[in-house]
């Protein structure tokens, strides 16, 4: 907070308060075409609630509330203006017709296009109001807002990364994450953790391979582009937004009280009590883990910047701190970050900018799974007292003292009737959960420094020539501390891991670019070449040996094992370019083409060639349609595209490697290496191949606006291990091989509701379908996985079905509890066994009565979003729903204590044939269909006289909430149905063991302007 309070200070200083006189502004809003009058237009004066509305005749009269400052005019199905005031009295305004928002300005990747001639598929998502979301990654408030993109809060703990997908996922073992590009810099998905969103102007996601193919051997996945703030012409302006407040979870039902299982056992055993129920009704103890575990937090975040500059100079400066606490014991999430930006016009020839952003982040994992935290007894204290201490077993554990923490074993061999007997009610030998949480301490401090400049230069009319370098350094450093009471083993099981990672890239990047109109012939080009360059350099450390917990450091350990440096690099040379035609604004054309060359592929193919075409119709220009009174925007496209992956193997799979290795010559020991893997000179990317036809329609001068795109993307030439002669040496290599496809359809909406002078409503919806299918899977249909072997739930790779799919037998019923050894303990268990059916009907169980339970991929993903402003309230809102997708959820049977040792059936039972472990039945595999309010946010605008007393040029107040409702299936029985593990493979997808659970949070905030 001091931090936050001197920066503040500090830029303030350069602030210069004006004090304002009202002036009375008159004037005529017309038509830019036909100049007629617009009656009903909105004329306000910025950054206020003050405004008007023109009459009949297109007249306004605007009293201002001071003698300077901006007017903005808006009219439903026109461009909106702004206008600058400065003594003057009257303004006549021409508005120019807005078909659908199609002189809008879209990034397309190296350049920028009229959003009336794309002919790909692009969806741009500007900052209005999502720096207000209480997330803390820029990536969490983008969800709901696109089709076609699905991002899964997979890992719900503060600061972690999502799970993005755009259109599927098409590889089996590449990352199927798409490109993000910053500012015209690509950076790894992890980035996006530190970028304040604040800083951010918009977000372009280029979802068809004809608009991702200019990215080459990294576009396979899709691109999302974001755009930082910039400076604008005009006077210095300060911005601040700061929010504040508590992070919750949901009370989730996942296991019965004491009570409620004591009333159990007595319904069904007679109205009689067992001695171990007896035992802890007489122990008195109850300890409600999940409020011990999920204990909440807070979230809040400050942010301020000032932007301005001359005709020649525009600058942005800002600077932010983020703190997010989680709602997990231990969970918390730390961000510091600053961006510096310049652009400058040195003369009519040469222009120069420049963009650094460094930030610090600092995490505190969760350290074990919430499965582990939550299964031990209820019953069980966290510390002993006064109470519990005299039901200690002293034979076993005669140096416990009060205050220690509490293990279920200590509570065992207790004489209930003192009658020499011995009662035991422990479940499992682990520590307390308090203690396996607090006494170990797993961080992450990650520092990163993004900066990039260009010197342009105006060469002739509409030619450009463009040269830009870029760097990105990283400095990642992992700690993970395992204290003496953290587990039960004691200070045997001690240990510290230190890891350090350093990364830096450098980006070279020079570029022709052609912007140019003939009469009716518009044309757009790019031409030029990249290099780019990767350096990692890695240190491990592992200490094991200490005695004590008050020194963690690798120095205080007794034995350093593991120890180990690794350092490699990768570089990559491309050949980019895009030709843009437009003939008379109706008849559109788009070619591009990149040529990459990796250092990461075979010799024979280090070059890869990525085409892309794309054509549109503007039908809505013909003659025959234009200036429809109903249809106001109406064109036709359809794009064919390459593009590739080349994150599937390592920096040099394709090379034969070797390792050392310690054998014994003479006596002696003697290092040697031995080769590890097969070189393979013909290894390249992955390719997919795409076909995307595509409508965009608007209605009524677009109020409302619809779009629709129906894809196919074939992904081939897989990175695949291949079974090989073992006369090589060894037995698989990893080859290019198999395919997979994704199809589906996306559909936004964007609709004006209501737009007058006090009142306004726009909404929009998007929905998208896509269906996964394994079309080539090189001779290994039918291979079935698992994931963890101790709990070898099984999956199924079938050629016609997803890539991957659950598979396992079908239930029929429990085991009756008279065939059941212990049917009332553990408190909320459940046997590990339960009947299935007979699919086959052969009359016996076995491995032909498996079927395929479900796929991971949700059939249905939608976002729907509403704005509304009243004077100077406003309110919006996101709901977001995801349906037909499946996990496979463990969780259970560690809640339920599913173990044959607890509650196995007996010798006797008849129908041991019968019966299979719950875990390979459809009883684990879930619906995880959700319904989210993913945010909430409720406003109010000061008026502008008020502000100005107060020293400030606007001030808006709000109340935000994220998660506050959140919908799951009546079968899912965990916290979070999108938390599922991220395995090293897609052939094992949907797996959730131990998922945090979804957060809640409702701040208080603040806007200010001066």
């Amino acid at each position: 907070m001091k931090k936050l309070t001197s920066l503040i200070v500090f830029m303030v200083a350069f602030m210069n308060i004006v004090w304002a006189q009202q002036v009375e502004i008159r004037g005529t809003i017309v038509d830019a075409n036909t100049n007629e009058p617009l009656p009903g237009a909105t004329i306000m004066e910025k950054g206020t609630t003050n405004g008007t509305v023109s009459d009949v005749k297109g007249n306004f009269v605007l009293k201002t509330l001071s003698s300077s400052g901006y007017i903005t005019v808006t009219f439903v199905g026109y461009l909106g203006q702004e206008f600058q005031f400065n003594g003057s009295t009257s303004i006549n305004i021409q508005l120019k017709p807005d078909v659908a928002g199609i002189e809008e300005v879209v990034v397309i990747g190296y350049g920028t296009q009229k959003k009336s001639h794309l002919t790909g598929s692009i969806s741009k998502v500007t900052n209005e109001g999502m720096d207000q979301i209480p997330v803390s990654r820029a990536d969490q408030a983008l969800i709901g807002k696109v089709s076609g993109v699905n991002i899964q809060t997979t890992d719900a703990t503060a600061g972690a990364s999502p799970t993005i997908r755009v259109r599927g996922i098409g590889s089996i073992t590449a990352d199927a994450s798409p490109l993000i590009v910053v500012d015209g810099v690509v950076v790894d998905n992890d980035y996006l953790g530190s970028l304040d969103m604040n800083d951010v102007e918009s977000f372009e996601i280029l979802k068809d391979a004809a608009s991702a193919a200019i990215y080459g051997s990294r576009g396979g996945n899709g691109i999302i582009m974001i755009s930082t703030k910039q400076g604008k012409e005009g006077q210095t302006k300060f911005s601040f937004n700061g929010f504040a407040g508590p992070k919750f979870t949901a009370d989730f039902d996942y296991r019965p009280s004491i009570s409620e299982w004591k009333q159990f056992v007595l319904d069904n055993n007679g109205g009689v009590l067992t001695d171990r129920m007896a035992y802890i009704e007489k122990l008195g103890t109850e300890t409600d883990w999940q409020d011990v575990m999920f204990d909440g937090g807070t979230i809040q975040n400050y942010s301020l910047s000032a932007r301005g500059g001359s005709k020649k100079t525009k600058y942005f400066i800002s600077g932010s701190y983020l703190s997010d606490d989680g709602v997990l014991l231990t969970d918390s999430y730390n961000k510091m970050s600053a961006r510096l930006k310049i652009d400058t016009k040195v003369n009519k020839i040469i222009e120069f900018g420049a963009n650094v952003s460094p930030s610090q982040t600092y995490k505190r994992d969760f350290p074990i799974g919430v499965h582990d935290a939550l299964r031990q007894s209820p019953w069980l204290p966290i510390w002993h007292d006064e109470n519990t201490i005299q039901y200690v077993d002293r034979s076993k554990y005669p140096d416990v003292q009060i205050g220690d923490y509490a293990m279920e074993r200590h509570f065992d061999n207790y004489d209930l009737y003192n009658d020499g007997g011995d009662t035991d009610i422990s479940t499992t030998s682990n520590v307390n959960p308090y203690a396996k949480v607090v006494e170990r301490k797993y961080t992450v401090k990650d520092f990163k420094l993004l900066s990039n400049a260009y010197l342009r230069f105006h060469l002739l009319d509409g030619l450009t020539f463009t040269s830009r370098v870029a760097a990105n350094y990283r400095h990642r450093q992992d700690e993970e501390w395992v204290g003496s009471k953290a587990h039960r083993n004691g200070t045997s099981a001690m240990e510290s891991n230190y890891d350090t990672d350093t990364y830096t890239y450098w980006l070279s990047e020079n570029m022709f670019s052609y912007n140019k109109t003939f009469g009716k012939h518009d044309i757009s080009a790019v031409a030029g070449m990249t290099w780019e360059k990767w350096n990692t350099v890695s240190e491990d450390m592992e200490g094991t040996g200490y005695q004590f917990d008050y020194i963690q450091t690798i120095n205080a350990a007794t034995v350093i094992a593991n120890a180990a440096t690794y350092k490699s690099e990768e570089s990559l040379h491309s050949i980019i370019s895009r030709f843009n035609y437009a003939y008379d604004s109706k008849y559109l054309f788009s070619l591009s083409a990149r040529y990459d060359g990796s250092s990461r592929f075979g010799k024979d193919t280090k070059y890869g060639f990525f085409p892309a075409a794309s054509v549109g119709w503007r039908i809505s220009e013909e003659e025959f349609l234009k200036n429809n009174d109903l249809i106001s925007n109406l064109k036709v496209r359809v794009s064919y595209g390459v593009t590739g992956n080349n994150s599937g193997i390592g920096r040099y799979d394709a090379i034969s490697k070797l390792s050392a290795v310690t054998a014994i010559v003479n006596g002696n020991a003697v290092t040697g290496f031995n080769q590890i893997n097969i070189a393979n000179n013909d290894l390249r990317w992955e390719k997919s191949v795409e076909f995307t036809p595509g409508i965009d329609i608007g209605f009524m001068k677009n109020r409302w606006n619809f779009t629709i795109d129906y894809y196919v993307r074939r992904s081939n030439d897989l990175l695949l291990s291949q079974e090989i002669p073992s006369v090589t040496g060894f037995t698989s290599a990893t080859v290019n091989i198999g395919e997979v496809k994704n199809s589906g359809f996306e559909f936004e909406f964007l609709g004006r509701v209501f737009s007058q002078k006090d009142f306004s409503w726009t909404t929009s919806f998007n929905l998208s379908h896509n269906k996964n299918e394994l079309v080539d899977f090189a001779g290994a249909s039918g291979l079935i996985t698992y994931v963890d072997a101790k709990r070898p739930a099984e999956y199924i790779a079938l050629e016609g079905y997803p890539i991957s799919s659950f598979y396992g037998y079908v239930y029929e019923k429990d085991i009756p509890n008279e065939y059941l050894k212990n049917p009332f303990y553990p408190i909320g268990g459940k046997s590990q066994d339960v009947y299935v059916k007979d699919l086959n009907g052969d009359g016996e169980i076995d491995s032909d009565d498996r079927a395929i339970l479900g796929s991971p991929y949700p059939k249905w993903v939608w976002g729907f979003t509403n704005t509304f402003r009243y004077k100077g309230f406003d309110f919006s809102f996101t709901l977001q729903g995801s349906h037909g997708a499946k996990v496979r959820n463990l969780d259970p049977q560690y809640f339920e204590n599913q173990f044959a040792s607890n509650m196995d059936y007996v010798d006797t039972f008849p129908d041991k044939d019968k019966v299979v472990q719950r875990i390979f039945t459809d009883l684990c595999v879930q619906d995880a269909s959700f319904i989210a309010l993913r945010s909430i946010n409720l406003g109010y605008t000061l008026p502008k006289a008020l502000a100005q007393k107060l020293g400030i040029g606007s001030a808006r107040i709000y109340v935000s909430g994220s998660n506050l409702i959140y919908l799951m299936a009546d079968s899912y029985t965990s916290f979070n149905p999108e938390g599922v593990t991220n395995d090293d493979s897609p052939l094992r997808g949907g797996y959730q063991v131990g998922a945090a659970p979804y957060a809640k949070a409702m701040t208080v905030g603040l806007n200010l302007e001066f």
